[in-house]
């Protein structure tokens, strides 16, 4: 997977502080459906999250598109984000697309 960097002012951040910057951003809804996406977040912290995510996002895209079968490609599961604040998105990214798969898994059932 092409390497996606954060930029440097959130190098050396803890995993708590960015933890705690989008557990604040997640309170400011009652669930997570409720999330309202056009709403730009204050902290900067939670909007580079989001970045890298959707970066993750469209990378796993043209891999897909470039599959040759449809399948999901191993590089994607063998990526290793060095960062905390990458790491912390990937995780995210990884789970979306987790629940993506379990949810086209019901489907067929």
């Amino acid at each position: 997977m092409k390497t996606i960097k954060t930029t440097p002012e959130f190098m050396n951040l803890q995993e708590n502080e960015i933890i705690e910057a989008l557990d604040a951003f997640e309170n400011l809804f009652e669930n997570e459906e409720d999330i309202d996406p056009s709403i730009e977040p204050e902290n900067p912290i939670v909007t580079e999250v989001a970045r890298l995510i959707n970066e993750y996002t469209n990378r796993f895209d043209e891999l897909i598109a470039k599959s040759e079968n449809g399948e999901l490609p191993e590089e994607i599961f063998e990526y290793e984000p060095e960062i905390v604040i990458e790491r912390v998105a990937y995780e995210i990214f990884m789970d979306a697309v987790h629940d993506s798969m379990q949810d086209a898994d019901d489907d067929f059932e």
